[in-house]
């Protein structure tokens, strides 16, 4: 049976509501935006909701507790390198919201960490599957469908199969090490990478060229001052142009070792949720492939 008690995470006493009887909690809520203008709520949300989940877990003896960070929280590695848990956070001052309060919502964690809270911590990477309701996910499967695509960013990232992240928090309800911080990477693709395979599932062109990064910022630092004016959201931002010409690549060996974690190659997991993503709007999409 499952039970619904609907809240919210500023609260304290609602959350203290929540947590009471629970031996087990996953704290997945927080507020994922790379826009200016939700610098404030995210803070609250990201920061002082984690705090207050922290806090209410810690004083009603929850014997485990498995946060949802990000690897947009951990920082980037050196180029050419492959990230691991044992990275230092190096985006400071640089304007980046959602990343400086991932990274901070960490640290309130391993503060309670130290307290005595039996807490983990999970970062996936960009994750891809059903039930995703990111509009620019679903935009990215509909411009490569019709071959819309002719270019892409010069950067890259961890990806993951939302079935490989929900199999992580299974695992981390009895294996892992309280305190610590696993990443959880299915595959490390270039942007150029990914988008060749989802043009090959689609049987459609691969892109010809990288994006200059000038030439993203200008676009993203544009819509940006636009759109609001036209009581819209930007459909890219500066934050987003600049993290896409990095290369953020991380390690799940750490995973692997001590949760079992499993990763799906990413053809397969572009070749399962296509259907998905095109469904809702899609008119004119061919269907995927079978390569």
């Amino acid at each position: 049976m499952v039970e619904h008690e609907s809240g919210d995470i500023l609260n304290l006493t609602s959350v203290e509501k929540a947590v009471s009887g629970c031996d087990l909690v996953f704290h997945l809520a927080g507020l994922v935006s790379y826009r200016r203008a939700d610098l404030d709520r995210q803070y609250q949300v990201n920061v002082l909701g984690t705090r207050n989940v922290m806090d209410a877990s810690l004083r009603a003896g929850i014997k485990r507790v498995i946060h949802t960070s990000s690897i947009a929280g951990m920082g980037i590695p050196e180029p050419g390198a492959v990230g691991t848990e044992e990275i230092a956070y190096n985006l400071q001052g640089l304007g980046l919201n959602y990343c400086d309060s991932k990274h901070q919502a960490e640290l309130e964690v391993m503060e309670f960490a130290r307290k005595g809270l039996p807490v983990i911590i999970l970062a996936p990477g960009i994750i891809f599957g059903e039930g995703d309701t990111h509009a620019h996910h679903r935009a990215i499967f509909l411009a490569v469908s019709k071959g819309w695509l002719i270019g892409c960013p010069s950067g890259g990232v961890s990806f993951c199969d939302i079935n490989d992240v929900v199999e992580a928090h299974l695992s981390a309800i009895t294996l892992g090490r309280p305190g610590e911080r696993y990443a959880l990477a299915s595959d490390n693709l270039t942007y150029k990478e990914a988008a060749r395979t989802l043009a090959q599932v689609f049987g459609t062109p691969s892109p010809k060229f990288e994006i200059p990064g000038w030439l993203l910022e200008f676009v993203g630092s544009s819509c940006e001052a636009l759109f609001p004016l036209l009581g819209r959201r930007p459909p890219l931002t500066r934050q987003v142009a600049w993290l896409s010409q990095r290369v953020i690549f991380f390690s799940a060996d750490k995973a692997k070792r001590e949760l079992g974690f499993r990763a799906t190659p990413f053809a397969e997991t572009i070749r399962r949720t296509a259907k998905y993503y095109l469904k809702t709007g899609a008119k004119g999409a061919v269907e995927p492939g079978l390569v």
